[in-house]
């Protein structure tokens, strides 16, 4: 059978949904049979959103299905009475909610059957390692995910989709399961920048503010964290040619040093979530439970259990001063272009991915988008992302609307 979008011709939605389905296992649930067919929906309610499909990491509640967090802890959970806020907001605009994606143990790193519909020897990212992969393979237009460190933009880099992690605290966490309070943000993922741009707006109950274009010339640096990982010849390439586009849309573009200490926040942030876990899943250590735990949640929430309050106080007040200083050294500037990862997805290794150049931008609180940008040569998706700084998101969301337009074509992932 030919991959590609002559599947899609020549089979049926359903088909299709479970042919991929079989494949990469996005799903933790459904809320119907029919499932994978929105079309019921399209002249119910006139918004963008009506009649698309979305997916709903399952970590966040919704109404008639059980939350289980990727647990097999959680896996008699009773289904949940209410959607939380941002399902139940997307619902007003006539979306339908296809089904729970799948998702790392507690949105933590053991990783999931899901596969990455590029190469399903890859790992699609984790946490929300459903929601990308299912974006990716079409089965639905948008997904949301949550993030803690990398947990979105990562699924969105290496499944080739736009990854949208709004400002820090402006989304509703109610009827999310947590993990770690001072840095978990729900986010989108989507096949387009409107559709991202659409949910974000309906889901954060605002407006949209003005177009980019009534902001001026906007400058932007091009960077990236100095670390002891390099990123790829081909990422460097798409940086660089993205770097370039917006060049060419009449924005200024600067090279400039991204000043960080990314080993220390990295090392301060990972303390603070651990802790963060073991005080929201205390409920979890106990005989019955425990040993239905994976071992690197198991071991986060041991660490978080023997972290002392004083060692969390002093790691908080490190990644305040850091993100203050940092945005501080970026005065004037607009935004960064720069890499989410190094590379295209690894295969499977028993990780989700490289996550320690998304660690600071998650602590910075500042709104980021992943941009698709090409295949590589191993025919793996490659990103691009801009970053802002906490409150931005509408600009950033402009810019990136730009910048898609002037990204390089690539094909949809073929069914193995």
């Amino acid at each position: 059978m030919e991959g590609g979008r002559k599947e899609q011709i020549t089979m049926s939605k359903e088909d299709f949904f479970w042919l991929w389905e079989s494949h990469i296992s996005a799903f933790a649930s459904l809320s119907e049979a029919e499932g994978c067919d929105s079309s019921w929906l399209g002249d119910k309610v006139k918004s963008p959103l009506a009649g698309l499909s979305v997916g709903v990491k399952d970590v966040i509640d919704v109404a008639g299905l059980s939350t289980r967090n990727g647990s097999a802890a959680c896996y008699n959970a009773a289904n949940a009475t209410h959607d939380a806020p941002v399902v139940a907001r997307l619902r007003t605009q006539g979306v339908h909610i296809v089904g729970k994606t799948t998702t790392t143990e507690f949105a933590f790193t053991d990783p999931t059957d899901c596969r990455n519909p590029y190469d399903i020897n890859r790992t699609p990212g984790g946490s929300s390692s459903g929601s990308g992969a299912a974006v990716a393979a079409g089965l639905v237009d948008i997904a949301l995910g949550t993030q803690t460190a990398g947990s979105l933009c990562r699924p969105a880099a290496y499944c080739g989709v736009v990854g949208f992690k709004p400002s820090y605290g402006v989304l509703p966490t109610q009827g999310v399961t947590p993990l770690a309070p001072s840095f978990d943000t729900i986010g989108i993922i989507a096949r387009t920048v409107g559709q991202a741009r659409a949910a974000f707006f309906v889901m954060a109950d605002q407006s949209p503010p003005v177009a980019m274009a009534s902001h001026g010339t906007e400058t932007i640096i091009q960077a990236l964290f100095d670390t002891a990982v390099a990123p790829s010849a081909e990422a460097l390439t798409a940086l660089h040619n993205a770097g370039q586009e917006f060049g060419d849309a009449r924005v200024t573009v600067a090279q400039s040093p991204l000043v960080a200490d990314v080993a220390r926040i990295v090392l301060a942030h990972r303390l603070v979530m651990n802790f963060e876990a073991a005080e929201a899943h205390k409920a979890l250590m106990v005989d019955g439970l425990i040993e239905k735990l994976q071992p690197n949640f198991l071991k986060g929430l041991r660490f978080g259990a023997a972290t002392g309050r004083d060692e969390v106080e002093t790691a908080r007040a490190y990644l305040s001063e850091a993100k203050k200083a940092f945005w501080a050294e970026l005065e004037g500037i607009d935004a960064v272009l720069t890499l989410p990862v190094p590379d295209g997805a690894p295969l499977i290794d028993g990780t989700t991915g490289f996550q320690d150049w998304l660690t600071p931008w998650t602590v910075f609180g500042g709104p980021l988008i992943c941009v698709p940008w090409g295949l590589d040569d191993l025919q793996r998706p490659c990103s691009v992302m801009l970053a802002a700084r906490p409150g931005q998101d509408a600009v950033l969301l402009d810019m990136a609307e730009a910048l898609i337009h002037r990204a390089p074509m690539m094909g949809p992932p073929k069914l193995p």
